[in-house]
């Protein structure tokens, strides 16, 4: 039997409206079965009311749980920042054919004497407690 174009048009339709539309439609009936399935339980939410509260610093029994946060993570962000590249350059290193070991070796002694200033920095701030304190 051969196609004409009023098969390619429903192939289209479906392909394009249907499928997406059947995926959407499960996407939302899974999400609401997961949200029923991790309701808390309403006996826990009466008597600890901050147990679900979210806050990323601070007491809540306190006052204003949203801070400046401090920069004790200043240190650590450059840290991993710069072990992160070297990693991975370490990694297409070991990967590489032999004939690229010279060239390759040279680019990462390279990258390692740009980044161990930044190191020496980053340690060194992270050891700064004094600097991390919130006031």
């Amino acid at each position: 039997m051969p196609l004409d174009a009023s098969s390619y048009l429903v192939k289209a339709a479906v392909a394009f409206v249907v499928v997406p539309l059947i995926a959407i439609i499960a996407l939302i009936l899974v999400l609401g079965l997961l949200r029923r399935l991790t309701l808390p339980r309403p006996d826990v939410l009466e008597n600890e009311k901050y147990k679900y509260a979210r806050y990323e610093s601070g007491n809540p029994m306190k006052g204003e749980a949203r801070r400046t946060v401090s920069m004790q993570y200043f240190g650590f962000l450059i840290i991993f920042l710069a072990v992160e590249p070297a990693i991975i350059l370490l990694a297409l290193l070991l990967l590489a054919p032999e004939g690229y070991y010279g060239s390759l070796a040279t680019i990462y002694g390279i990258f390692l004497a740009a980044y161990t200033p930044l190191l020496v920095y980053a340690v060194r701030e992270s050891r700064r407690v004094s600097e991390w304190i919130l006031e």
